[in-house]
């Protein structure tokens, strides 16, 4: 399990990756208008495409994040 952005980033990428492979897969055989299972994978592209898109939604900032805010710890003056 994941536990910074950078490793979510990661494994979110590995996700794209594979079903980027996936979705090429079965993109091939949708393509042959003559198969009898053209309608269930032009469906599963389909699917591919939302997770894949999901997926790249949920890429966040992967640089390293302030732990305070200036003028916010309890060592400022006030």
């Amino acid at each position: 399990m994941p536990t910074n952005i950078t490793e979510k980033d990661k494994t979110l990428h590995e996700v794209i990756d594979f079903l980027q492979k996936e979705w090429d897969a079965a993109n091939n055989v949708s393509d042959n208008p003559d198969e009898e299972v053209y309608d269930f994978y032009d469906g599963m592209t389909t699917a591919y495409e939302h997770v894949i898109n999901y997926c790249r939604h949920l890429l966040g900032y992967s640089g390293s994040m302030p732990s305070e805010v200036p003028n916010q710890s309890e060592d400022a003056e006030e």
